[in-house]
């Protein structure tokens, strides 16, 4: 009996003398740049869509009366799902029905609202064609807007013309991130409007890529490549103009709706040397090897809300 007992006793201690210990280590936690931001939009100046723009043109007028289901909703062309999507098959996009004569070759010809398919269109009486949108047409007014669209050269939403041949380098983008902070982006996080500036916390590195195409001379072989940074939107030619590091092979990103785009040029700023909710307005300097003098991007004429997408707010 004894043995028994102690033979049990054993197996009880070895049992217990197994039991698996574990250690929880704490690991560091990373900070967040981002754990302190008070995302208001004090400062932000306030900027109403602009219904003459093709941006306005889309969100009172396109999505409204011509994006539905069964419609121009992506299932054919032009797509007006979205405002990049409906303008690049309107503006020099080829027709696929045409008047009985075949008088349109594109849907829109900026300047020329009589080779412009897209204003037959919402105009006509044409039998062959039809006028649209087919149950809601246009009010006079709209057909108005549009026909000073296209008259005025049927502008993107960044203010630039779309030119056959020859154009001016171009905007599809901007993206940002911290390279002391894992790569973090910044760019998206914008507030209360996907135009306002991105924030950009105080006394950090910022690296801004700015997404530029020509349709004739890639973005690593521009003759002129500058960028420059001011709190005033109406004093860039005042302000210190600084090289963007040029790559050859792109870095792939997302653009401004649509993505992803290859990236060339980018530039890593600090946001020290600016006061806490002080707003930083972005400009590109660039030249393709057909123009004489460089580009500004966006340009102290093109839409506010471009222009301030194309800036930060410290925090």
């Amino acid at each position: 009996m004894i043995k028994k007992t102690l033979v049990l006793v054993g197996c009880v201690v070895i049992i217990f003398s197994c039991k698996k210990t574990v250690t929880t280590l704490q690991g560091t936690i990373v900070e967040n740049p981002y754990d302190t931001i008070n995302y208001d939009n004090t400062g932000i100046p306030d900027v109403p869509i602009d219904s003459n723009s093709f941006l306005g043109i889309h969100k009172y007028i396109i999505s409204v009366k011509c994006a539905v289901p069964g419609c121009h909703d992506g299932n054919f062309e032009p797509d007006f799902r979205t405002v990049q999507s409906s303008y690049y098959t309107l503006v020099f996009a080829p027709v696929k029905k045409n008047n009985i004569d075949s008088t349109f070759t594109y849907r829109v010809v900026p300047h020329d609202t009589t080779l412009s398919w897209l204003h037959e269109r919402i105009t006509t009486d044409d039998a062959v064609l039809g006028r649209m949108p087919l149950y809601d047409t246009l009010q006079k007014s709209q057909i108005q807007i549009i026909t000073n669209w296209i008259n005025s050269g049927a502008k993107d939403i960044f203010g630039n013309e779309m030119n056959q041949a020859n154009a001016e380098p171009a905007f599809f983008g901007l993206v940002a991130y911290l390279p002391n902070s894992g790569n973090q982006r910044i760019d998206s996080i914008r507030g209360a409007s996907s135009y306002y500036p991105f924030y950009a916390p105080a006394n950090s590195d910022v690296e801004i890529w700015m997404g530029l195409y020509d349709d004739i001379t890639l973005p690593p072989f521009f003759t002129y490549n500058k960028i420059k940074f001011s709190t005033d939107p109406n004093n860039f030619p005042n302000v210190t103009a600084n090289s963007m590091t040029v790559e050859i092979n792109p870095f792939y990103a997302p653009g401004w709706g649509w993505g992803p785009a290859p990236y060339f040029l980018h530039y890593t700023i600090n946001t020290g040397q600016w006061n806490v909710g002080d707003i930083v307005y972005i400009r590109a300097y660039v030249q393709d090897g057909q123009h004489s003098s460089p580009t500004e991007i966006p340009s102290s004429s093109a839409p506010a809300y471009f222009q301030l997408f194309c800036s930060f707010k410290v925090q």
